[in-house]
């Protein structure tokens, strides 16, 4: 499938297959789980979701953009672009650990400094193997790019949904949701415990308004603030563990050479 002439220079195509990876994940951690934590942590209203992701796409729109460009601009010296690109992953996707239910206002500083970074990687760097290849492995090394994008974020996302899904457990069960539901509404039977925990889970809240027990306004809120607490004690080890991903990233990007002698405006099929 792939022949061995795609080496053509193997260490820069190995250290960009492999922030293509690991962008991959971290692509996925932001991708995958952002739009759930602005949906359980900051509200379910259908308009606030959608402007709260609006900085995702068009960031990581523009980080593309902007590197392709640099591409061109700086003849094929990628190692700054490149790193700068691993660096903004890696810290706009850190720093949204520090998202709480109160501080909505620095979901777009992060999120656009992450998505900069990841745009100015998955995009440029699918490029970079075409440049590098042999003219008639184009399609061949454009496909390897996209599978290992992909298998990187699905090796990333098995990661974060895991680490994700025992911090979610921990925090439903030991410090929000369960302990409100026991001390501030009297609820003690097991099969209600569990249910509230599920339907939490599966953002099903209005389900909640039929269990015994909660049979107030006041108690239905009490609960969904209690859940909302619980996601968001639980996202930010998500942006924990792709720190070390970005790091690894950055790491490689510092080893990138130079690929200027094959940016010399050759055409590689005339239509």
């Amino acid at each position: 499938m792939f022949p061995k002439r795609i080496r053509q220079e193997p260490r820069l195509l190995g250290l960009t297959l492999a922030i293509t990876a690991i962008s991959g994940a971290n692509f996925f951690s932001v991708l995958l789980f952002w739009p759930t934590q602005s949906y359980n942590v900051y509200g379910h209203d259908p308009v606030g979701v959608g402007i709260r992701n609006i900085s995702l796409g068009f960031s990581v729109l523009a980080g593309a953009c902007l590197n392709l460009a640099l591409l061109t601009y700086l003849k094929g010296h990628i190692r700054t672009m490149m790193l700068v690109s691993c660096i903004f992953m890696t810290a706009g996707g850190g720093a949204m650990a520090a998202l709480r239910v109160d501080n909505l206002w620095l979901v777009y500083v992060v999120l656009t400094i992450a998505c900069l970074g990841i745009g100015g990687i998955v995009v440029p760097a699918s490029i970079i193997t075409t440049i590098i290849c042999p003219d008639d492995i184009i399609a061949t090394v454009t496909a390897l790019t996209l599978a290992i994008r992909v298998l990187g974020g699905a090796l990333g996302y098995a990661i974060y949904y895991n680490v994700f899904l025992n911090r979610f457990i921990y925090n439903a069960t030991k410090v929000y949701l369960i302990p409100v539901a026991y001390a501030k509404l009297n609820i003690t039977n097991p099969k209600i415990l569990a249910a509230i925990v599920g339907y939490t889970g599966e953002g099903l809240l209005e389900e909640m308004k039929t269990l015994p027990g909660v049979n107030t306004e006041a108690k239905y809120q009490a609960l969904v603030y209690a859940g909302r607490l619980t996601y968001a004690a639980s996202y930010p080890v998500v942006y924990y563990v792709s720190i070390a991903f970005g790091v690894v990233a950055t790491i490689c990007s510092c080893f990138l050479g130079d690929i200027s002698k094959y940016m010399d405006d050759h055409v590689a099929v005339g239509m």
